[in-house]
């Protein structure tokens, strides 16, 4: 079975709208300054349940089971509420900082958000909406500060909740296509973060996007810390090979990064078969492509899956 370990659910009429003009991945990257009009709309918008879209798009690539979290201007609650309409297909996880919408000024002191506000938000999501992880958190909502142990120290609260539930917490690196937070791509700073929380399992999505600085950077995190691990969404076959043969396959674990804008790419090929085919050309060894494709994300979600089982199950009896 493929598990999906990185998926943003949640959209907009806006973003439904505009698949015509998103057809490759540079489409995507331009999006915001190419048709800023269009990309400021879904700001004012009522997020929309696009889990049957979801639904689709796995069964056609053959994905079992898929971690959802939020994108941009979607609440922790609407996807813990899509994930229930899927029971054994979608399990949420939290973002318990929330990433810009389009009309954010990544300047403006009111869109940082306190420490201790984003680890109250992350127990809420993991205790009353029983979600079984963290998704990609947006450091910049949390910290200014440029040192790796300055950052260490604003995202401890967090942290702290994350090691206390032996949970996992995404991390993105490289580039978005959201206006800033670039500096925090680059995943050097992690290392201190990673060494001080042994028990909080960290991911780092991306691995690098493709781009051989940050990737190299995953790798030395990920060599240095045996709780880091890296996802390969927008990655590359060359890399997976190098990752591979550097901290194996344990700590390798399958995503797409499929959204409802990645969702509409077609060049060269859809979100979802370019990664499975990032595995496929990295290694022929049906071990290492059944760890890849899911025993890592279940080493990482077994348990925490079966709690949002349960947790699901208690809130519609």
């Amino acid at each position: 079975m493929i598990i999906d370990s990185h998926v943003h659910v949640g959209t907009f009429p806006s973003v439904e709208s505009a698949g015509h003009l998103l057809s490759s991945a540079p489409d995507v990257v331009a999006f915001r300054t190419r048709h800023r009009e269009l990309y400021e709309r879904f700001a004012h918008e009522e997020p929309l349940d696009n889990g049957e879209t979801l639904i689709g798009d796995m069964d056609r690539f053959g994905i079992g089971k898929a971690i959802v979290q939020s994108r941009p201007g979607v609440g922790n609650d609407l996807v813990a509420a899509i994930a229930a309409r899927h029971p054994g297909r979608l399990i949420p996880i939290a973002v318990p900082t929330p990433w810009p919408t389009p009309i954010d000024d990544p300047r403006e002191p009111r869109n940082m958000m306190s420490p201790k506000g984003g680890a109250a938000e992350l127990e809420r999501c993991i205790v009353d909406l029983g979600m079984v992880g963290v998704g990609e958190i947006f450091v910049r909502r949390l910290t200014r500060r440029l040192h790796p142990e300055d950052i260490a120290d604003d995202l401890a609260p967090m942290m702290e909740v994350i090691a206390r539930h032996q949970a996992s917490v995404q991390i993105p690196t490289a580039w978005t296509q959201l206006p800033g937070g670039l500096y925090y791509g680059d995943p050097i700073w992690v290392d201190e973060v990673a060494s001080r929380y042994p028990s909080a399992r960290v991911i780092l999505t991306k691995m690098g996007r493709g781009i051989d600085h940050y990737f190299e950077n995953c790798l030395s995190v990920a060599m240095r810390n045996e709780n880091v691990y890296l996802e390969i969404s927008g990655s590359s076959s060359s890399h997976l090979r190098r990752a591979l043969q550097v901290i194996g396959p344990k700590r390798l674990l399958f995503g797409t990064d499929w959204s409802p804008v990645w969702r509409f790419v077609r060049d060269p090929a859809p979100v979802v078969l370019k990664s499975i085919r990032n595995v496929e050309e990295a290694t022929e060894d049906p071990d290492i492509r059944r760890q890849l494709f899911g025993l890592t994300a279940l080493s990482l979600y077994d348990v925490a899956i079966s709690r949002w089982e349960r947790h699901r199950q208690g809130a519609n009896p």
